[in-house]
């Protein structure tokens, strides 16, 4: 166990000790002992883990240069997850920022599944084989153990962007919702959230996109291109891209040229994650306009400003969520 918390265990010794926290309940029992020292010394919403104390109940030498280490605690971790992160914590050696300590509660990883998670905000990831991913908020990417060697299959939850690593031998695989996605290597954004149609864009190479749930609803979308699958897999639809607002969610530019205001809400509510309403006064506008790495407040701003003649106002009516008022557009 002090072996295993100071990593020094070979990968062949860890994961059989892994095994072992799973099937054996005596060893699993004296190893949460030792956990339970972290989550007895909670105070104001955090824990500690005193690693003095705990290698003092340990019969081998103690590994140098080990720290008390502070980190917010998840109420529903599992014991191998705990133990993922004190693995990681005192591997690293020092005090964790903020950051860091994020990172750790938001990425999970045990003997065989690792899962990248985001909250409200995006992150960057990159994979084993060296594929890169921007995460959107509120989503959620998993893989098994062995990929990038024997396998490149992932499970998405939410909005991603890929940039792919080349590799005719191991094809890239995404499970998403009621869709599959296969490439070889490109680059392209899958928009897949739970009770919602899954949208994908490719900006290079071409890309196999199919139903789980028809086999007879399959397509190559090429660069250029873009393919609405329904929530429950039944219908597809493949055409041209409509402009660049669906990547707006991590480059932050959103261009309009004559678009519809309907259309500026969805691109609105999908890149600041807001939900907006608007009154039907305003569903007549159209919108040119481009906003490049602007705030949502500075959006609403200049949105009131383009429309000063219809006198629109912007609502907060709660959190994240507002409502747009106006009189009836001329165009």
């Amino acid at each position: 166990m002090a072996e295993y918390l100071a990593n020094e265990l070979s990968e062949k010794k860890r994961s059989e000790f892994e095994a072992q926290l799973v099937d054996d309940e005596q060893v699993r029992s004296e190893f949460e002992d030792y956990l339970n020292l972290w989550h007895e010394s909670e105070q104001a919403g955090q824990a500690s883990f005193d690693v003095d104390k705990a290698w003092a109940g340990m019969s081998v030498p103690k590994a140098p240069q080990q720290k008390v280490i502070s980190i917010e605690r998840k109420s529903n971790y599992t014991l191998l997850k705990i133990a993922a992160t004190l693995l990681i914590v005192f591997t690293a050696g020092y005090f964790l920022s903020d950051t860091v300590q994020e990172t750790l509660t938001n990425s999970i990883t045990s003997n065989s599944l690792t899962e990248l998670t985001t909250g409200s905000e995006t992150k960057e990831f990159q994979l084993p084989d060296g594929s890169a991913i921007k995460l959107n908020a509120n989503s959620s990417l998993a893989y098994e153990k062995g990929f990038g060697d024997t396998h490149r299959n992932i499970k998405l939850v939410g909005g991603a962007n890929f940039d792919v690593e080349r590799n005719e031998a191991l094809p890239f695989v995404i499970s998403a919702e009621t869709s599959e996605v296969e490439v070889l290597g490109t680059s392209f954004d899958v928009n897949a959230y739970p009770d919602k149609d899954i949208e994908l864009n490719v900006t290079e190479g071409r890309v196999k996109f199919s139903s789980k749930a028809d086999n007879d609803k399959s397509g190559l979308v090429k660069a250029g291109e873009r393919a609405m699958l329904s929530q429950d897999g039944s219908a597809m639809e493949q055409g041209e891209m409509k402009g660049s607002n669906y990547a707006a969610w991590w480059t932050r530019k959103l261009v309009f040229e004559a678009t519809s205001f309907e259309e500026v809400v969805k691109d609105l509510e999908n890149t600041y994650w807001v939900d907006i309403e608007f009154s039907e006064a305003l569903s007549g506008c159209r919108l040119t306009a481009t906003y490049d790495n602007e705030s949502f407040d500075n959006v609403l701003d200049l949105l009131a400003a383009t429309y000063a003649d219809n006198q629109l106002k912007v609502v907060r009516t709660k959190e994240n969520q507002i409502k747009l008022e106006g009189k009836v557009c001329a165009n």
